[in-house]
């Protein structure tokens, strides 16, 4: 299950919990709600499933005799930078949801980063609130290399023209975190006129939380762990010396719940670390805050990059279970302001450089306690209240 799928579910509970909302979820992910056998939503929230189709991706799979994925991959882009549905089976029945369901407020979460243009093709919504929220930004012109890379020639003036749109004709935007609304503002002037309209609301921390094996918990508490994807643009070669040198002179262990990428790998497979990193893989989102709880340091990594708009998916996860964490960060921000745990001393923010990270953790495996036994109902209280305040964010 995807990042943005999750808070997704997370963000429907939210707002069904606060004043007793009436959510109706209409989603193109066929495990929206969860495993089908294991809903995570409450049975009030409705939820509607429907395929994404994309004719230019169909017709370009069928005619891949060579089954190239960069060719399905360009094709896919394409839809992304060009294409937003306007097909009448998919607009149509949008609409008869919302003709049956009569809301007050629709939001439109991006990714695919069309969704939002659907609201643009439905006069019918013109007295109820649209939003539209962005989990990372779009388009891809203009992003910081190697997010970059993605952009089409010639898509930029197409994809301005698209999300100036949704800027207009939306009631709010939001975003993650205020270097996306940054970033797009710098390159997106004529956004300016709607700044009245955007928004920052952090990811929500899940509110379901369950404790996993004996075994993984003991794993977690001697070791300084890494939640969350590891792309190749976050594991850094100085990422990679102070892991190094935290294993080798001062007798760390690394474990990382979630994909990695193949240089991590390819070093575990020289034997450059010996046996102490561990990969579990990835583990049910529900497990995610226990296990930064009991970790006995928790990393967190972006790219290395000045001033990223994008956040680790985890982020909120850890930063609200934990005071033991080390930012590894291009841009030397404070993360999330706010939503450390009350009472506890903040984590360390550093940048790729391998003697920060090293010094930043032996500085928190050394200075703060495991907790022996975390209560789960506390962390459980704490994203229930924290989630409500952002709610308000969407409502207002």
């Amino acid at each position: 299950m995807s990042a943005r799928a999750v808070q997704n579910r997370r963000l429907a509970r939210t707002l069904a919990a606060v004043n007793e909302n009436t959510v109706s979820v209409l989603s193109f992910d066929a495990e929206v709600g969860g495993r089908p056998d294991h809903s995570q939503f409450h049975d009030e929230i409705e939820v509607v499933r429907f395929p994404l189709s994309s004719a230019i991706q169909g017709i370009v799979r069928k005619l891949n005799l060579v089954r190239s994925t960069i060719v399905n991959r360009v094709a896919t882009e394409f839809t992304c930078n060009f294409m937003y549905p306007k097909s009448n089976l998919l607009i149509g029945a949008l609409r008869r949801r919302v003709e049956e369901f009569q809301p007050e407020l629709a939001i439109f979460v991006a990714q695919p980063f069309f969704v939002p243009l659907l609201g643009l093709q439905l006069e019918c919504l013109d007295e109820i609130r649209k939003v539209a929220f962005f989990s990372d930004p779009w388009p891809y012109r203009g992003l910081p290399s190697p997010y970059n890379r993605h952009a089409f020639p010639l898509a930029g003036n197409y994809n301005r023209k698209l999300i100036s749109q949704v800027y207009s004709n939306f009631d709010r935007v939001i975003y993650t975190n205020s270097s996306a609304v940054e970033f797009m503002l710098d390159h997106y002037p004529e956004l300016k006129r709607n700044s009245g309209k955007l928004a920052v609301a952090a990811h929500l921390a899940d509110e379901l939380i369950d404790i996993p094996s004996t075994e993984v918990v003991e794993r977690v508490r001697s070791s300084v762990v890494h939640l969350g994807d590891l792309s190749k643009e976050r594991f850094s070669p100085q990422l990679k010396k102070a892991m190094a040198q935290c294993i080798h002179s001062h007798g760390m262990s690394f474990t990382f719940i979630g994909s990695v990428c193949k240089k991590l790998k390819q070093s575990l497979e020289s034997g450059e670390f010996g046996n102490s990193v561990c990969l579990l893989g990835p583990l049910p989102d529900k497990f995610s805050r226990y296990i930064a709880s009991r970790a006995l340091a928790n990393l967190i990594v972006e790219a290395d990059i000045k001033d990223s708009p994008f956040l680790p998916s985890k982020l909120t996860d850890v930063l609200t279970s934990s005071d033991r964490w080390v930012f590894v960060s291009g841009t030397r921000r404070q993360p999330g302001v706010g939503i450390t745990p009350g009472g506890g001393e903040k984590g360390i923010c550093v940048p790729h450089d391998s003697f920060a990270i090293v010094d930043a953790l032996l500085a928190v495996t050394h200075l703060h306690a495991v907790n022996a036994d975390p209560c789960v109902g506390s962390l459980r209280a704490g994203a229930i209240e924290r989630n409500r305040n952002l709610a308000t964010k969407y409502l207002e």
